[in-house]
């Protein structure tokens, strides 16, 4: 039995396992809490920055668990945070830019629609182009919808205003002989219950020198969705305002 008196010990002598204490990580706790609420992001983009801030929480996580040199546990929340994180915010970015490209594409076809009957001269299907989709004449034919217009004063005076337009005058006499193409999209806007899209198209017409001349078109669209509190049943494309000549900011120079 060893003499030395028990007093005499330090207790830094103590072993490693005796001494040793750890927690857990209250950022990497966090981040996979933050992680996991990134996925809020799908109700609105506004709230891609909690998927951030799970990004930086687990960074952070990373960085004090290292530098506690045992004494912090949970790296593998700051993992699934971190994971859960990106997953959140890669999927979301890639499913808004997928989402917008079919917005892009279906405002363009309803867009042509427009130009196809204005250059046919079938005002009664341009016209009602910019209504709401259950809005729309149920006419059967041109002559009924003429009918139509011509019993009412207001819209009797809002066929006159329409056909008098400019741009209807000019796309109407051009006829097939005007070559409508994309040009480009000035805005792109996603809404709860609609999506609403400004195009830029440009004419191509032939000119009286032989050769053929150039002039833009901006239109402005609006698909809005079914709902409890809207008055239609069907989604649906319509014109916003009047399609107007637009001159674009590269060709202001």
């Amino acid at each position: 039995m060893s003499s030395e008196p028990i007093f005499k010990k330090s207790w830094n002598d103590a072993s490693e396992g005796e001494s040793s204490y750890t927690r857990p990580s209250i950022s990497a706790l966090l981040s996979t809490f933050f992680g996991f609420a990134a996925f809020t992001v799908y109700f609105t983009p506004w709230l891609f920055f909690i998927g951030v801030f799970a990004v930086l929480l687990s960074l952070f996580a990373f960085w004090a668990i290292r530098s506690a040199e045992g004494g912090l546990t949970g790296t593998v929340f700051a993992y699934f945070g971190l994971c859960s994180a990106v997953i959140a915010l890669v999927s979301v970015a890639v499913f808004w830019s997928a989402y917008q490209y079919g917005v892009r594409r279906e405002a363009d076809q309803f867009f042509r629609l427009w130009f196809a009957a204005v250059q046919q001269g079938d005002i009664p299907q341009a016209k009602e182009y910019r209504s709401i989709y259950s809005n729309r004449s149920q006419a059967a034919n041109a002559e009924e919808w003429w009918k139509e217009q011509y019993e009412g004063k207001y819209t009797h005076h809002a066929v006159h205003r329409y056909v008098e337009d400019k741009l209807i005058r000019v796309l109407t006499a051009l006829g097939d002989k005007a070559k409508v193409s994309y040009y480009k999209t000035l805005s792109l806007t996603s809404e709860r219950e609609s999506d609403t899209a400004t195009v830029i198209y440009a004419v191509t017409c032939p000119a009286d020198s032989g050769e053929s001349e150039t002039f833009f078109v901006s239109i402005n669209g609006k698909r809005i969705y079914p709902s409890e509190a809207a008055h239609f049943t069907a989604a649906g494309w319509h014109i916003i305002g009047a399609p107007v000549f637009y001159l674009p900011e590269e060709f202001k120079k």
